[in-house]
């Protein structure tokens, strides 16, 4: 069996793949979101937007515009999604803030702490995968941790977006 691949691996793959043509420059990778679609595990990437400010702790934040879904087993991009086209989103403004960057959860931490969070953060993704890939239960004291370290990083103007999207991730893996 092949090991499986780590979400951070995952991330830069798709980074560098030509994908990221498809959308206009500027746009970074959200906090992934993972699926079961046809049996296979698959990571979907959102892709946001944000925009400094030059004042602390104001960067703005832009709804998330695109998806990259990548099943992971297969190691291979399956879809690509642009959701200025997907009827669910018609009256967002992807053109217009939705919030700022940091939010009040990670004001406090210095980049060093939040690298930290981010790095634990994505050991709970790989973890969770991999359950999911082994089709094994994943202990419910890893996934409180994991949803609340989740909920803590994920800018809270973003949660409505992955609640929509993505329902069942959002209300297992997000407060």
């Amino acid at each position: 069996m092949s090991e499986i691949k780590k979400i951070n691996e995952i991330i830069s793959e798709v980074k560098k793949s030509n994908v990221m043509r498809s959308m206009p420059l500027g746009y970074s990778c959200g906090y992934p979101v993972i699926i079961v679609k046809q049996s296979r595990v698959c990571a979907v990437l959102p892709f946001l937007r944000y925009k400094v400010t030059g004042f602390v702790d104001k960067t703005e934040v832009y709804p998330v515009r695109f998806l990259v879904t990548y099943a992971i087993k297969d190691g291979v991009i399956t879809a690509f999604e642009d959701l200025t086209e997907n009827p669910v989103f018609e009256n967002v403004d992807f053109g217009t803030p939705v919030g700022f960057f940091r939010h009040d959860s990670i004001k406090n931490l210095s980049k060093g702490e939040y690298k930290e969070k981010q790095a634990q953060l994505y050991s709970y993704y790989d973890s969770f995968i991999a359950s999911l890939i082994n089709k094994e239960e994943y202990p419910a004291e890893q996934l409180k941790e994991f949803r609340g370290l989740l909920s803590t990083l994920l800018e809270p103007s973003l949660k409505p977006f992955y609640e929509a999207l993505y329902p069942s991730f959002y209300h297992t893996c997000v407060e």
